[in-house]
């Protein structure tokens, strides 16, 4: 194949997947709960539930889900349900 096709399609399927669920830190949620979430919606091991939320905790957001904007949508609407707080990016 053609490198500047390869490129191309690289640059096509990043724009279409590459999208985030952002988890933001609030006053309201405790971490057992937002670390049950993440687990069970994003699909992340105790230790990875863990470190993402210390990280918003610390840094007041962090990325806890990656894929398809319709995925992230998806993602986004279940950890709202659960009283958390995200954006998809």
């Amino acid at each position: 194949m053609n490198s500047e096709i390869i490129e191309k399609t690289e640059q096509i399927s990043n724009a279409v997947y590459k999208r985030s669920v952002i988890l933001f830190n609030d006053d309201v949620n405790n971490f057992d709960h937002v670390e049950d979430c993440i687990m069970k919606i994003c699909f992340k091991s105790r230790k990875e539930a863990e470190k993402i939320a210390q990280e918003a905790h610390s840094k007041g957001r962090a990325v806890c889900y990656v894929a398809s904007l319709e995925e992230c949508e998806t993602v986004a609407e279940k950890l709202t349900e659960q009283g958390l707080t995200v954006a998809i990016q």
